[in-house]
């Protein structure tokens, strides 16, 4: 059976200044000299769950965090960074 993965990312954030910046969402926030991002890419890839969506909040972050993993990921995992929206969804 296939599963797709959708990862909740989000963006910016108040109390995280200076930290992060239209320039450096959370998902891209260094930790350890990787973006935090990266962790959770990697153990999706270990444990072979590669089609994934990125969830992100706005679109400055949606096209940060795409860009990156477009250059960190290429081949690797198969990735649509989605812009989130301001509604809910209901899944039930």
């Amino acid at each position: 059976m296939d599963f797709q993965v959708v990862v909740l990312a989000g963006g910016t954030s108040k109390k995280l200044v200076p930290l992060v910046s239209k320039e450096v969402p959370k998902a891209l926030l260094p930790v350890a000299n990787r973006p935090v991002l990266s962790y959770v890419l990697e153990l999706l890839e270990i444990s072979n769950l590669k089609d994934l969506i990125v969830v992100v909040e706005g679109q400055d972050a949606a096209l940060r965090v795409g860009g990156w993993i477009s250059g960190a990921y290429v081949d690797r995992l198969h990735v649509e960074v989605l812009k989130k929206k301001n509604y809910c969804l209901n899944l039930l």
